[in-house]
């Protein structure tokens, strides 16, 4: 068993309390790794040498092109190097090792390549002459130091998507990995520093939330925080962040719904409900969780949709023939219980799955059979919250405005997909769904050229594009006089004479 130290200011260092943080593998309960669990004093250590880095115009300044060929370096080590941060997410997260393998970490090294790319062509206005006496430009300027916090679904691919934009930026960063997730976060800083990125433009400091996230959203020498996670979490983090008024980007929950309607090819919707309700084990804020399915193909998408997953094989996220693996942590699993519970009380029933599975050689480990619930209570909790697990909650519609009006009914508006042969519908729907990503027959597909941003309480902010480049500068109005004159003609409104 390993135990991996902090990086801070270019340097693998220890917590100043010498506290520790057991890493379990969620397939097994076992303990395969310890981590440092950062104080106080560690985190403004952090943060201190991130205010340097930038303060000294090393990398912040550095031409654009240059830090995307630092960009570029780490993917090229990210891809070379890339069994390692497979195993280590496979064992460190319980997802199946077809998932990290053949998406996560390729894609991840997209996302890089991406953003070092966009980074040096961000896009403006034109200098130009909007009074008669002068020219006005605009600069996109990094904003200085940000702290990262990122969720433990997907531990590598979303420090990529929020530090990334921002070093890439001219920013400097202080990484806070998730608890249960952080040992590709600190295998990613060994790449960082074998690539030459200067000293305290990127650290991994990890711990608990209330220590570390709280400190970074607190702290007047941090201009931003961008956190991917919970609604709640997220609120919390706004109402630290608003005693020094520091910019705050939040991608959060979803409640996607996946609407069927009647002309659907009802194949090719029932495997889009499988992969959108299980990738990533049935952990993901995209993850279609309410099936609102037209009453004329109910009963065929239903039974289906309950064959499909008969087949599923749970099992060892290792075996590259496991569809799925555990939940991330007891608690989890039995938050996901607990919503299947509390949807039966609400009126729903429970048509398959639900219980724990007897998985040989994983007794030990987090796991959970899928669970589809028919309900027809529009305000049952397992159709109004995130559950963040793998059930299926299936309801019926009748019309476009019932179903539309209903599917924008809750506070989240992430993620959605509508299923139709009709193209009339299909561009109704795109444009009356509150979510911001509107899926046409698919479900999950996000481009590393799309911005992934949230309506309502899903957050606001964008992950992914040139528009989550923007995210991380500020706008500066540079003006030039034309003119030479000592007195221009406006200033007659102090000066008469």
């Amino acid at each position: 068993m390993e135990t991996y130290k902090m990086y801070i200011n270019g340097e693998w260092v220890n917590s100043s309390d010498r506290k520790l943080i057991d890493v379990r593998n969620p397939a097994t309960n076992e303990i395969i790794a310890q981590v440092q669990s950062a104080s106080t004093e560690d985190v403004h250590k952090a943060i201190a040498s991130a205010r340097t880095s930038f303060d000294s115009g090393i990398w912040s300044r550095m031409p654009p092109g240059d830090r995307a060929n630092v960009l570029l370096k780490i993917a090229d080590l990210l891809e070379k190097d890339k069994n390692t941060f497979i195993n280590l997410e496979v064992k460190n997260t319980g997802k199946s090792i077809k998932q990290v393998s053949e998406y996560d970490i390729p894609y991840t090294i997209d996302n890089i390549k991406f953003m070092a790319g966009a980074s040096r062509i961000m896009a403006g206005k034109a200098m130009a002459e909007y009074v008669t006496d002068g020219t006005s430009a605009i600069r996109r300027e990094p904003i200085g130091v940000v702290g990262i916090i990122t969720p433990w679904n997907y531990p590598l691919m979303m420090i990529i998507w929020r530090a990334f934009p921002a070093i890439a930026m001219g920013n400097s960063v202080v990484v806070k990995p998730a608890s249960y997730t952080p040992l590709t976060a600190i295998k990613l800083a060994e790449l960082m520093d074998k690539v030459g990125v200067p000293k305290g433009v990127f650290n991994v400091i990890t711990g608990p939330g209330n220590t570390v996230g709280e400190e970074l959203a607190k702290s007047k020498d941090v201009e931003m925080i961008a956190f991917t996670g919970s609604t709640e979490v997220g609120k919390r983090l706004s109402e630290l962040g608003a005693s020094n008024l520091k910019k705050v980007s939040l991608e959060l929950g979803g409640k996607a719904p996946f609407i069927v309607f009647k002309d659907a090819n009802i194949d090719a919707a029932v495997e889009g409900a499988i992969v959108g309700g299980l990738v990533n084990n049935g952990q993901d804020c995209a993850n279609s969780t309410r099936y609102y399915i037209h009453e004329s193909v109910f009963d065929q998408f239903v039974s289906k949709l309950k064959d499909r997953l008969s087949k599923l094989k749970i099992g060892n996220p290792e075996d590259h023939n496991t569809d799925m693996g555990p939940m991330i942590s007891e608690s989890q699993r039995e938050r996901v219980e607990s919503y299947i519970k509390k949807g039966k009380i609400e009126g729903g029933h429970l048509l398959i799955g639900g219980g724990r599975p007897d998985v040989k050689g994983f007794e030990h480990g987090y796991y959970i059979e899928p669970a589809v619930i028919y309900t027809e209570n529009e305000s049952s909790v397992i159709v109004k919250e995130e559950i963040f697990g793998p059930v299926f909650t299936i309801l019926k519609f009748k019309d476009y405005e019932d179903v539309i009006r209903r599917s924008n009914d809750v506070t989240y508006g992430l993620g959605s997909s509508v299923w139709t042969s009709d193209i009339t519908t299909a561009m109704r729907a795109t444009r009356d769904l509150r979510f911001g990503t509107v899926w046409v027959n698919e479900h999950v597909v996000v481009p590393s050229e799309m911005p992934w941003a949230g309506y309502k309480q899903s957050g606001h902010g964008a992950s992914l594009s040139a528009y989550s480049l923007e995210e991380f500068t500020y706008i500066k109005h540079v003006y030039f006089d034309l003119t030479g004159k000592v007195r221009k003609d406006w200033y007659f409104q102090i000066f008469k004479g």
